[in-house]
């Protein structure tokens, strides 16, 4: 798979006994989106490269439009727009691409994207795509396209990513189009069901990336008796 020898070289793709951010799903590789800025410059602007190109062979169009904002949501992804934007206007030089973002404010205890007022007005009613690290379940992408046509009256037709890691769709996500660069089989086990072979052979669980430090913290390493409730770990 392009681009997935890459995040192994970079160690960006470690293997191990994951707890992912849901909770209740295990896993055994896991995709550290940390790692991404600081790859060097030049090997995140070949990846960078390498996620434009994807995109372009599998159909990316922009039919007559003249300018095209390229979105980078906050904060993962802002440094990468302008890259993005670069790389696009040379495959369709007769389209200005420019830079956008989102900024990120809390509500109701979970932080949300939204456009200043500072940038609504230089976005009112434009056409702009969206790039992501890595997409999971979409919640981002979603947001961010809603948040678009809500205060700015904007279109979002298209999101390119590094890594779809939750089987995400241009249908899934509401959108014309989706271009990920890579998109892994990640083999995950629901524990609610004892359905982790991690856990059952006794493989420990890594407390340094994802949620694995908390689940140790409530119920230690496994193996765990057959009879465990882990229900606490997600009320």
């Amino acid at each position: 798979m392009e681009g997935m020898e890459d995040l192994r070289r970079f160690k960006a793709v470690v293997e191990d006994h994951f707890v992912f951010k849901a909770g209740f799903m295990h896993g055994n590789l896991y995709i550290n989106k940390e790692v991404f800025s600081f790859l060097g410059a030049l090997n995140l602007i070949e990846l960078i490269k390498k996620m434009v190109n994807n995109a372009v062979r599998q159909g990316l169009q922009f039919g007559n439009a003249k300018e095209i904002g390229v979105i980078g949501p906050a904060y993962g992804a802002i440094p990468f727009a302008l890259t993005v934007a670069g790389f696009l206007e040379g495959h369709f030089p007769k389209i200005k691409f420019f830079p956008a973002r989102t900024e990120l404010k809390d509500k109701n205890g979970r932080k949300v994207h939204y456009l200043p007022d500072k940038l609504i007005k230089n976005y009112l009613g434009k056409v702009f795509i969206g790039i992501e690290d890595i997409v999971n379940n979409g919640t981002t992408g979603r947001e961010v396209k809603n948040v678009f046509i809500k205060q700015a009256s904007a279109k979002v037709s298209t999101f390119l990513c590094f890594v779809n890691r939750s089987d995400q769709t241009a249908e899934t996500l509401g959108i014309d189009s989706f271009y990920p660069l890579m998109n892994p089989t990640l083999e995950q086990y629901d524990v609610r069901t004892g359905q982790c072979p991690l856990c059952a052979t006794g493989i420990p669980i890594n407390v340094e990336l994802g949620k694995g430090a908390e689940w140790v913290k409530m119920f230690g390493q496994p193996p765990y008796s057959q009879n465990i409730d882990f229900s606490s770990f997600w009320k």
